[in-house]
């Protein structure tokens, strides 16, 4: 199941509303969803938003040369038999059966020297096969505020996000730093980055010798 498709364009605001309910998966977030709809609630007003998005790579043996060869030699199979229905109508009909025997024959044999070929320049390159997916930690149901009494009459009481969920747990450089206790003041309102940088806009601290010396000269 894909989670992304024709919509908004990338860039556009996050939802207004009022914040229902924060689930651990997808799957629920959008269970959620459906029990609202089947209530009667207008889905535009229902946006499911994830929370602290992660890049996953996940690793797998890379394909035996038989199986490389075998799906090549399937896909030329298939696009010989386009080509050779294409030579067929052209050529009147004469030999139908000659005519794509052979160009499946050949579109599985050039398919599968591909194949096989591309697959040893990737094995050199990896020794294993790298799938990149992109996934949240959790997952946001927003409702518009005009829907918002009836969706939560609909759902009940529904769970919250933790600060575990939202920041992960600061490692002890970060504790030991000097900004570590104002970190933890602004880890009540939107959490840091887990450096240490604020997730919107620049941190900037006050410089005391810069102020000190700025009182001074006026001072003079």
């Amino acid at each position: 199941m894909t989670m992304f498709g024709s919509g908004a364009p990338i860039g556009s605001p996050l939802p207004q509303g009022q914040l229902i309910g924060n689930y651990r998966s997808y799957e629920a977030a959008l269970s959620a969803v459906d029990r609202v709809v089947e209530a009667g609630v207008d889905p535009r007003f229902l946006s499911i938003v994830g929370r602290d998005l992660r890049s996953v790579y996940r690793l797998r043996h890379r394909p035996s040369y038989a199986a490389v060869a075998g799906r090549a030699a399937l896909q030329g199979a298939f696009f010989g038999v386009f080509i050779g229905l294409l030579i067929s109508m052209m050529s009147g009909g004469q030999d139908l059966a000659m005519t794509i025997g052979s160009t499946v024959v050949m579109g599985a044999v050039i398919w599968v020297l591909f194949g096989v070929i591309g697959e040893m320049m990737r094995r050199r390159q990896l020794k294993y096969a790298m799938i990149p997916s992109m996934t949240a930690v959790s997952y946001d149901l927003v409702v518009d505020n005009s829907v918002a009494g009836q969706v939560s009459s609909v759902l009940g009481p529904q769970p919250t996000a933790t600060p575990s969920q939202s920041a992960p747990a600061p490692t002890p450089e970060q504790t030991e730093q000097p900004g570590a206790e104002a970190n933890d003041q602004n880890n009540r309102g939107i959490p840091d980055l887990p450096d240490g940088r604020p997730q919107y806009g620049v941190r900037v601290d006050p410089t005391p010798d810069t102020d000190q010396d700025s009182d001074d000269s006026q001072t003079r």
